[in-house]
């Protein structure tokens, strides 16, 4: 069953969208996000009454609080989110979205200098996630709720979007990467082993670390430590991830490793 539709039902829980290409991450008022395969284009059809501020950015104007003009004409305009996001508006969008916020109550300001045409964060401290990729329901309902059990300060993502996954995580600002990664390579492993060695050659996502689920092979488990996974755990292809499992993965690396994280250290610290 699609995610997206569900998610689109439910527009007002929705704050923004971030995208590029074929993708786009969805951020909810709560908090959470959501990776979605589908370009930010098709978002913006199925949500007319959300504006499109920037080619990458696509807001719900209801959380709108203010915006500032461009300060010269060249340079991007910024909007304000009550949750205080900051985003750029586009230089050729800008008259559209001033139109389109015409019946919100915000504040039009002269902005500070700036040209920078990506989303930018508020300063925050570090989000503690799990990430999971994994095309197996059963594994990633099962995992979700061994982690929300046993690590309930940690937000627990799923995706089966690996091609583009490290990607998408570049978008990502420094403080909401995850701590933890979760790869089932159990299925589609050529792929799942691509996505590890990109993972690991990105110098922003390298210190990630990364658990690597195999079939019971051999040269399976020797595959993912040759592409530097940071664990690898072999099991069957069936209901191979047990509660036991799942539970000692997560009390092992959420709570006696104690990983470091970039807001005491400025990145994670690699294990290898």
């Amino acid at each position: 069953m699609s995610v997206i539709k569900p998610i689109l039902q439910q527009p007002d829980q929705i704050a923004y969208f971030s995208g590029a290409n074929n993708y786009c991450w969805t951020y909810f008022r709560d908090g959470g996000k959501k990776l979605l395969a589908k370009p930010i284009s098709y978002i913006e059809d199925q949500l007319p009454a959300f504006i499109r501020v920037h080619k990458t950015a696509l807001v719900n104007p209801s959380y709108v609080t203010k915006l500032y003009q461009p300060p010269r004409k060249k340079m991007s305009g910024k909007i304000y989110l009550d949750s205080g996001e900051v985003l750029p508006v586009s230089r050729r969008r800008w008259d559209y979205v001033v139109k389109s916020l015409e019946n919100y109550t915000l504040s039009t300001q002269h902005s500070e200098e700036s040209s920078d045409l990506t989303p930018s964060h508020p300063s925050k401290t570090q989000t503690l996630s799990v990430y999971m990729l994994t095309t197996h329901e059963g594994s990633y309902k099962l995992a979700q709720k061994v982690f929300q059990k046993n690590c309930p300060d940690y937000q627990f993502h799923t995706t089966d979007q690996s091609v583009f996954l490290p990607h998408m995580l570049e978008m990502l600002p420094e403080a909401e990467l995850p701590t933890l990664l979760l790869l089932d390579a159990r299925t589609a492993t050529r792929e799942r082993l691509s996505t590890l060695h990109r993972l690991k050659a990105s110098d922003k996502l390298r210190s990630i670390p990364v658990i690597l689920f195999v079939l019971p092979t051999d040269q399976a488990v020797i595959d993912g430590y040759m592409h530097q996974a940071n664990s690898v755990i072999s099991a069957a292809p069936v209901h191979g991830l047990s509660d036991d499992l799942l539970q000692r993965i997560c009390l092992f690396w959420l709570h006696m490793v104690q990983l470091p994280t970039a807001k005491t250290t400025g990145r994670f610290a690699p294990f290898y």
